[in-house]
């Protein structure tokens, strides 16, 4: 990759974690997860390409997307966390209800 496609990509990654912002906050949770995927392709993507030598101000672009990126990432957590949460409830109560229906179902018979 080129230093331009290297600042394209995390642009690119900028832009995207907005977007998944936008979804987190409107309960979009299938775009959500479709967009995640997105993102790791582009991170795979960078992951991958061989370093490259940035100057100062292409430098300071990257960190100042890198900002913007992980500040989306902090809000989409915020925004996604209670939900996990109430999944992991749900999915636990689901559980019990099953692990009582097993104990105490063959008893009716």
């Amino acid at each position: 990759m080129t230093s331009n496609e290297i600042i394209s990509t995390y642009e690119t990654l900028s832009e995207l974690t907005g977007t998944m912002l936008n979804a987190a906050s409107q309960g979009e949770w299938d775009d959500l997860a479709a967009l995640e995927l997105r993102c790791k392709s582009y991170v795979g993507n960078l992951m991958q390409a061989t370093p490259v030598s940035l100057n100062e101000n292409e430098q300071r672009t990257k960190i100042s997307i890198i900002r913007t990126i992980l500040q989306n990432d902090a809000k989409i957590r915020a925004l996604t966390e209670p939900r996990l949460h109430e999944l992991q409830n749900r999915l636990h109560l689901s559980q019990t209800g099953q692990r009582s229906v097993q104990a105490y179902g063959s008893q009716r018979l």
